[in-house]
């Protein structure tokens, strides 16, 4: 029998079948792309650490392992990277001596006097204090101020509880803190504000828990926040 001809009821079951397969290829579709974008989250990461780490690897062995290599006559894989840690401890002990900062505050003085290499050395030296911690300790604790309208909020660390801009009665009769504003997702530009000490909200988050949330843009959520009443949902991989 020619197809055209077939009754209503195969009609009917042909439509139901192609309709059955069309959502299974749209469900199948979603479950790729999903599956797609978990992979793509769960292994970039993982592929550019390994990557960076790989050249991190042979621009150490190479740094000096060239120079020792022609100097014992054979190449010895990894030499270049111990005489690079060598390196780095070398400087580090004679950095904390009087002597070594003396002199290390005159070669960041240099720096710092030329128009371009300032601008990068000033960049990359506040992206490294914030990736080793070294500045950890200038915020005393994370709060929460009423920024820039009412019934909007933004995350603040302080940097001093008892803060003086001015001398004026109205500045001194006020608890005034200074709290430091940074902008998404790089921490290391913001604002300073001097706040009430009674407008701001301490926040049970830690700091290094609060910069992962302004890095993140607010993707990365906190496991915890302490003494909180209601559970935050986490941020998780789509699938």
């Amino acid at each position: 029998m020619p197809q055209n001809d077939l009754p209503p009821i195969e009609h009917d079951r042909w439509r139901t079948v192609a309709g059955i397969l069309l959502e299974s290829l749209k469900a199948l579709s979603t479950r790729l792309r999903n599956y797609f974008l978990t992979g793509v989250i769960l292994l970039v990461p993982v592929v550019v650490t390994l990557f960076i780490m790989f050249q991190l690897f042979l621009w150490a062995d190479g740094f000096l392992g060239e120079s020792v290599s022609r100097g014992i006559g054979y190449r010895i894989p990894g030499l270049g990277i111990i005489f690079t840690i060598f390196l780095f401890v070398s400087v580090g002990i004679i950095g904390q001596n009087v002597l070594g900062k003396r002199l290390w505050h005159w070669v960041e003085y240099s720096l710092e006097s030329l128009p371009v290499v300032r601008s990068l050395y000033v960049g990359i030296k506040q992206v490294s204090d914030i990736l080793f911690q070294q500045q950890k300790s200038d915020f005393q604790r994370v709060v929460l101020v009423e920024y820039p309208r009412r019934e909007l909020w933004i995350i603040g660390f302080v940097t001093n509880d008892a803060a003086v801009w001015s001398q004026s009665a109205e500045f001194l009769e006020r608890k005034m803190v200074s709290v430091f504003i940074p902008t998404t997702p790089n921490p290391t530009s913001g604002f300073l504000l001097l706040v009430d000490r009674t407008q701001v909200i301490d926040s049970a988050l830690g700091v290094e828990e609060a910069m992962k949330l302004v890095i993140s843009g607010g993707l990365v959520q906190p496991k915890s926040m302490g003494n909180r009443t209601q559970p935050i949902e986490e941020f998780t991989i789509p699938h």
